[in-house]
């Protein structure tokens, strides 16, 4: 499996990996639904991603190359 794991937590930091250290985003909302579309997610997988770090705090995510 290649490519890259991102754990995004409320308050929607962005971390690669692990959440340790400093987020490497801190987007807002719109800003993380963009980015996550520009990875590949559909509309609706985006927008169900936003409401699990939301209600969850937070989720995990793999983006393949």
């Amino acid at each position: 499996m290649t490519g890259e794991i991102f754990t995004i937590t409320k308050g929607y930091k962005v971390f690669q990996g692990e959440p340790k250290g400093e987020p490497m985003d801190e987007p807002n909302e719109i800003q993380l639904f963009g980015w996550l579309r520009a990875r590949g997610y559909s509309e609706e997988e985006a927008s169900k991603l936003i409401e699990d770090i939301d209600a969850n705090g937070h989720v995990s995510i793999h983006i393949s190359k």
